[in-house]
C-alpha cells in the first residue's frame, strides 16, 4: 500500500485525461484479476470492493464518508439538471477534504505530545 502520508496529488486540468486513464487502466486489470479468482463477475467483484472501501473510509471519518457517497449518488442519478451535478460535485470536493484531514490526523505522531 502506498504511504499516507505523501503528498496528495491534485492533477491540473491539462493532466486531468492523463490520470484517469492511468488509474481506469490500474482498476480494470484488478477487476478481472480479481473477478478471476474469486470466479464472479466484474460487477460483483466493483460491488463487493466499493462496499470494502466505503466501510474503510467510515473508519476515518464516517459523516464525511456518507457524504462523499450521497454525493456522488447525487452526481450519477438520471435527471439530475447540471446546477445539481455541480453542487453535488461541490460536496463530494469538500467531504475528500475532510476524509484527507482525518487521514492526516491519523498519521500524526504528535499526540500526546504538547
Amino acid at each position: 500500500m502506498a504511504d499516507p502520508r505523501k503528498t496528495i496529488r491534485r492533477p491540473t486540468r491539462d493532466e486531468e485525461h492523463t490520470v484517469r486513464e492511468i488509474v481506469n487502466k490500474h482498476l480494470i486489470d484488478c477487476t478481472i484479476a480479481g473477478a478471476a479468482e474469486l470466479r464472479c463477475t466484474g460487477a460483483s467483484f466493483v460491488a463487493l470492493g466499493v462496499g470494502m472501501w466505503a466501510a474503510e473510509m467510515a473508519e476515518l471519518d464516517g459523516k464525511a464518508t456518507a457524504q462523499f457517497l450521497r454525493a456522488l449518488a447525487d452526481m450519477f442519478e438520471p435527471g439530475r439538471s447540471q446546477e445539481e451535478k455541480q453542487e453535488a460535485e461541490a460536496r463530494r470536493q469538500q467531504a475528500v477534504k475532510r476524509l484527507l484531514a482525518a487521514v492526516d490526523l491519523m498519521m500524526n505522531d504528535a499526540e500526546g505530545r504538547a
